[in-house]
């Protein structure tokens, strides 16, 4: 079976219809293939998995479920060349809270998320990259299980990179961090209360908010400060050179 016919077969058992994803998943076909990248899946599989990354780029719906029987892969080898085939393509671009919200369709959650991420950015200083899939997932999933959206655990824990009992831990850590700014996932929550608890939820993403415009505001005071330095030590420099003169 030619690689046309193995995609066109495969996009039509994973339901996909969208020519934009296929005609996607065929030039991430094309690119591997001028690239001699060395074959350890069969073509099939590699199909597969051209097909999800283009859907994940055009936030496209994707059967896991379906792929991993069509690939015919265990889900962690599955996941592990689906990596490196995104490395290899360069679509390993750091994820956005607002990209992630979008792809795994809880949009709702995007404020509660960054609010999370923020605050935990100034509260663990030893982070280098908080862009990181898996902070942005645990952020994400976090801000889900408080505004009581379900979602797929496993979903974002393949976003995350991290094997299972390290997302767990992460996850924990997360849900424990959004206890500590007064966000918590609580369990049969009457109508009567949840007016107070999006109050409380709605003034810790406001307090974000001024947080970020007061540092904004911050920068540009000290530029005023700066500016206003910079023109008295030229009107000095004007005056002593005409004195001299």
């Amino acid at each position: 079976m030619t690689s046309n016919k193995i995609l066109l077969n495969s996009s039509d058992r994973l339901g996909i219809q969208d020519s934009s994803a296929i005609k996607k998943a065929d030039a991430f076909l094309r690119v591997l293939n001028s690239k001699s990248v060395s074959k350890t899946i069969s073509d099939a599989a590699r199909t597969i998995l051209c097909l999800d990354l283009a859907a994940a780029s055009l936030g496209v719906g994707f059967d896991k479920t379906t792929a991993l029987k069509l690939a015919g892969l265990r889900k962690g080898v599955y996941q592990n060349n689906l990596n490196i085939l995104e490395k290899v393509l360069n679509l390993d671009k750091p994820i956005t809270v607002a990209e992630l919200c979008v792809q795994c369709s809880c949009t709702e959650a995007k404020e509660t998320a960054e609010a999370i991420l923020a605050s935990y950015r100034e509260y663990d200083k030893k982070i280098k990259d908080i862009s990181h899939p898996q902070y942005v997932a645990a952020a994400v999933y976090t801000s889900c299980k408080i505004s009581g959206i379900k979602v797929e655990k496993s979903q974002f824990k393949s976003i995350s990179r991290l094997k299972m009992a390290q997302w767990n831990e992460l996850a924990d850590e997360f849900a424990k961090f959004a206890g500590s700014m007064g966000l918590s996932a609580k369990k049969g929550r009457s109508k009567r209360n949840a007016p107070v608890e999006q109050d409380g939820l709605i003034e810790i993403i406001e307090k974000h908010s001024v947080q970020k415009q007061k540092k904004e505001e911050e920068q540009i005071e000290d530029y005023e400060v700066w500016r206003e330095r910079i023109l008295k030590e030229a009107t000095a420099e004007i005056l002593k050179n005409e004195m001299s003169g």
